[in-house]
């Protein structure tokens, strides 16, 4: 999607007719349906751009709520758009023409059912992945996938919208992978629920009862209906966590490195860094923010004693671990007992030993410890303007890929240094299959609201600020254009497809004409979220 400016709020159609409004408010309540200025230009934007202009946010509390304010909104012909944590960056719910209504899920906050007999879970959409994480802990229990980095504000259900991968996805894939079943709202007012979960009486516990139903919900970016609730599967945590890291000399070493760890099957994340985001780590946090995160390292120990030697051991390697590293790999396995624990760390250590040399385990041991830290991250190091952009490759076409990106960047190379962009790689392994290949972008443009309003104020106050740089930005979007194109050359998959990535183009011609179909069956008038998925 072009970026978009944010446009005059005197160009915001008004609330819709008052009869409307008013019908809102009796179903959402009086606090339920924002229409003020400065919210609506919070919420028309994501981590990158802004959307067209909102005519309001209604924030239902209940499903069955939500379900009828979509059969209102449906009715008077005005288009939704569902928003769950807000940390997308591919305009996944940003509307492409001005005057939509802004379905925010955030007080769809309950958790319905944890089954630890038939282990599973139900939880409203608006439920954040560190809220479940921290209901089902007392139960020694989790989800397979756990939650993504953003986990302190993204939700179950804009994750399961969007698809994503972070915590577990190394051994159990994407967060639509963990699911059981959905609860989804469609345009029209009516809940479907997929799964043995849509049978009269039935319980939650088995995804699969022909066909798969609750797949066509995943990952589509809201297009088809809002989600309001979902069922996940369970299992037991493991006691024993452990963190290994390595250092490569170059790309190849640490793609074979990572690709021999990730067919061993055995780990539980797995992901890279490149030399740039390693100088970035190297340099970033204050005595506060490590001290916050060694408490966490010793609240996760194994005992007193476990606990004081891992703090100590991360205290002395400071940050230097990384200093004489240029690409390095972090991993975490999780152990049933110290014999598997072994097993484990072996197999992991022999898989990687060939391409690179074992460092410091600081980072998997401290992100594992302090899985969904703020979301500063949001901005570059000094404050610069941070976008990502993606895809998912099969290894064996990792090299061609890279070698035609480094191509890329040479051509912009000029126009790079001349408006202070630059460009780093973030890399992770999704399951036995899968290499994230992840850019993150970064240069000098000014803050948003949506910025100021995400950071931790004492972040916000710390970084820097920079004037508005609109030839940067336009060389942004050509660079994000570009990369896009050339992941589609090279067959990548993406998560995160909103209104970016070109999921219909060359695609099979039957593939488009069934999701097509679906979509005019879910959403008839095209009114929930036009546009996403390119529908």
């Amino acid at each position: 999607m072009t970026m978009t400016a944010t446009p005059a709020q005197s160009d915001v159609p008004a609330a819709g007719t008052p009869d409307l409004g008013r019908l809102l408010a009796s179903i959402v309540g009086g606090d339920g349906v924002i229409t003020d200025a400065d919210s609506l230009a919070f919420y028309g934007r994501d981590v990158y751009a802004a959307g067209a202009p909102l005519r309001a946010v209604i924030r239902p509390a209940t499903r069955d709520a939500l379900a009828l304010a979509l059969k209102t909104l449906g009715a008077a012909g005005v288009a939704v758009v569902p928003r769950g944590g807000g940390m997308s960056y591919s305009s996944g719910y940003l509307p492409n023409l001005p005057g939509a209504v802004m379905v925010d899920t955030g007080r769809l906050d309950r958790i319905i059912e944890i089954n630890v007999e038939d282990m599973y879970v139900v939880a409203e959409a608006g439920v954040t992945w560190a809220a479940l994480d921290a209901a089902l802990a007392p139960h020694g229990l989790r989800t397979p996938f756990w939650g993504p980095f953003s986990g302190s504000r993204a939700t179950v259900g804009g994750t399961l919208s969007q698809n994503a991968v972070t915590y577990g996805s190394g051994t159990f894939g994407t967060a639509v992978d963990s699911l059981l079943g959905m609860e989804v709202a469609l345009a029209d007012g009516r809940l479907i629920r997929t799964g043995s979960w849509g049978h009269a009486g039935a319980q939650a516990f088995f995804r699969h009862y022909g066909p798969d139903l609750t797949g066509v919900f995943g990952g589509d970016a809201g297009a088809l209906g809002v989600k309001t609730a979902a069922a996940l599967r369970l299992m037991r945590r493991r006691p024993i966590v452990t963190g290994l890291s390595f250092g490569f000399q170059d790309f190849q070493g640490l793609l074979g490195g990572m690709a021999a760890v990730a067919r061993e099957g055995v780990v539980s994340e797995g992901f890279g860094l490149d030399p740039f985001l390693q100088k970035q780590r190297l340099g970033m946090g204050d005595l506060k923010s490590d001290l916050k995160m060694l408490m966490a390292v010793g609240r996760a120990g194994r005992g007193p004693l476990g606990a004081l030697w891992q703090m100590a051991k991360i205290a002395m390697a400071g940050r230097g671990f990384l200093k004489d590293v240029n690409y390095s790999a972090h991993y975490t396995i999780d152990a049933a007992d110290k014999d598997e624990e072994r097993s484990m760390v072996r197999r992991v250590r022999a898989a990687a030993a060939p391409f690179g040399r074992e460092i410091e385990n600081s980072m998997p041991t401290v992100v594992r410890a302090y899985p969904f830290p703020p979301l500063n991250h949001i901005l570059g190091p000094k404050g610069e303007r941070w976008v990502p952009v993606h895809g998912i490759l099969p290894f064996s076409r990792v090299p061609e890929f890279r070698r035609g990106l480094e191509a890329l960047y040479a051509r912009h190379a000029p126009a790079m240094e001349r408006h202070k962009v630059l460009a780093a790689a973030m890399f992770s392994t999704i399951t036995t299959t899968g290499f994230l290949y992840e850019i993150a972008i970064y240069w000098e443009e000014e803050r948003t609201p949506f910025h100021d309003r995400m950071l931790e104020p004492e972040a916000a106050a710390s970084l820097g600020r920079y004037p508005a740089n609109p030839e940067g930005t336009r060389l942004v979007e050509t660079l994000k254009a570009d990369i896009v194109a050339l992941y589609h050359r090279h067959g990548a998959a993406h998560l995160q497809v909103g209104r970016l990535y070109p999921l219909s183009q060359d695609r099979d011609s039957a593939a488009n004409d069934l999701l097509r179909a679906v979509k005019r069956w879910a959403d008839p008038d095209g009114v929930i979220n036009p546009g996403a998925l390119g529908l």
